[in-house]
């Protein structure tokens, strides 16, 4: 369906940049809603990001660091934004994020989904993947100057208590984690 022909369609009548960033963008619309009233739309324009379900045996690979928005220390999936240079070659850059984070690679990589972290304010899209028959990197890329992490390798009742605990508390990883437990349902 064309968003034109959407019964719930609005339509913007003008934007403006009110903030450029390195990891996003904030844009103000003005839009015409599908009463003919007009309104603000608040938008974070984001380059989107990837997230990696490393598995290992019968475990998960996650990242420990500070998350400042939060205040606190989470345990996450290995997980980064999409470059404005990267292209469309989301497997690249999770490659690229699996190196860096991990020191890891694979010729398993698998496309499990994708979705939108918040889609009332923000295009986030964060694909997923998942990867396995790991191996080490020959040549690992750094951390971001600005990344401090922890590499732990969790069992899934592990991984369960740290949402318990609050120390997984973020939607990209409790999907991993739901992921995990549908196929070990399944048999896989």
């Amino acid at each position: 369906m064309r968003k034109e022909d959407s019964r719930y369609y609005e339509e913007v009548v003008a934007s403006k940049r009110m903030f450029g960033g390195k990891i996003f963008d904030v844009d103000v619309q003005q839009v015409i809603l599908p009463n003919g009233i007009p309104d603000i739309r608040e938008i974070v324009q984001h380059h989107g990001a990837v997230g990696i379900i490393p598995f290992v045996d019968d475990k998960m690979i996650f990242v420990r660091q500070w998350r400042a928005p939060m205040a606190q220390e989470t345990l996450e999936i290995p997980a980064g934004k999409i470059d404005e240079d990267e292209g469309d070659d989301l497997k690249e850059v999770a490659l690229r994020e699996m190196n860096e984070e991990l020191g890891l690679t694979t010729d398993q990589l698998e496309k499990v989904t994708a979705f939108y972290a918040s889609p009332g304010y923000s295009n986030e899209k964060i694909t997923i993947f998942t990867a396995r028959n790991l191996t080490e990197v020959e040549n690992k890329r750094p951390l971001d100057s600005d990344e401090f992490l922890n590499v732990e390798r969790l069992t899934l009742p592990e991984a369960e208590k740290y949402i318990e605990d609050g120390s997984i508390c973020d939607a990209k990883t409790i999907f991993a984690i739901t992921y995990w437990k549908l196929l070990l349902a399944k048999g896989e």
